[in-house]
């Protein structure tokens, strides 16, 4: 069972009605279709279906036999959005991300990153999700580790309560690429911590077998 909470809020939010939205958001996002030129000077945030195809088509199609609510892909460009990123000089950093809104307050997305001319190390990916959730008002039940996961590998997990929602992110490298997974159950008299974590498990080896089908 998860313990009770009392109301909060803060972390870049992964409770489904702002999955789309923030999930594969460093923080805010800016930008639009309109304005957004993929293929330009990195001048403004952005992000569209299909800016990207070839870090979209990384995705993994299937979650528990459903496909994605939403795909697309876009980039980070600007300080606000980029945050403790900037500290790296990690301008321009690109990502696709797939989003399942489950209901009942769960959704899960998949993401992946990648800087356009050099490694980007999973460290960075989960230290702005970490500040993020330090820094954020109201968050609680911040927990992080470095489990082993199959599949994965080695990951960065971060585990916090916010308001009424469980939620996970587990980041690790592939690559030149950082992968990752982002998972929000509610919490609840009936909610299960097993149940949540069978939910990570999925997503992650739903992400793994995705990249391997890309590769």
């Amino acid at each position: 069972m998860f313990p009770r909470i009392r109301a909060a809020r803060g972390l870049p939010a992964v409770v489904p009605a702002l999955l789309v939205a923030m999930a594969f958001a460093l923080a805010a996002c800016g930008g639009s279709a309109a304005t957004f030129n993929p293929s330009g000077p990195c001048s403004a945030d952005g992000r569209a279906a299909g800016a990207y195809p070839d870090l979209e088509a990384r995705l993994p199609v299937k979650l528990n036999g459903a496909a994605p609510g939403t795909v697309d892909s876009g980039r980070h460009c600007s300080e606000n959005a980029l945050g403790s990123l900037i500290a790296h000089d990690a301008a321009g950093v690109q990502f696709a991300g797939a989003t399942w809104d489950l209901g009942g307050g769960t959704g899960v997305s998949s993401v992946v990153f990648r800087l356009p001319d050099r490694d980007l190390p999973a460290a960075w990916i989960a230290e702005f999700y970490e500040i993020g959730a330090r820094t954020a008002k109201r968050t609680e039940n911040i927990e992080t580790s470095q489990p082993s996961v199959g599949g994965a590998g080695q990951v960065y997990r971060l585990d916090s309560l916010n308001g009424l929602s469980f939620q996970t992110v587990i980041a690790w490298q592939d690559g030149s690429l950082v992968r990752v997974v982002l998972v929000a159950t509610a919490v609840g008299p009936d909610a299960s911590r097993v149940e949540h974590d069978d939910l990570v498990s999925g997503a992650v080896g739903a992400t793994v077998a995705g990249a391997a089908g890309a590769g």
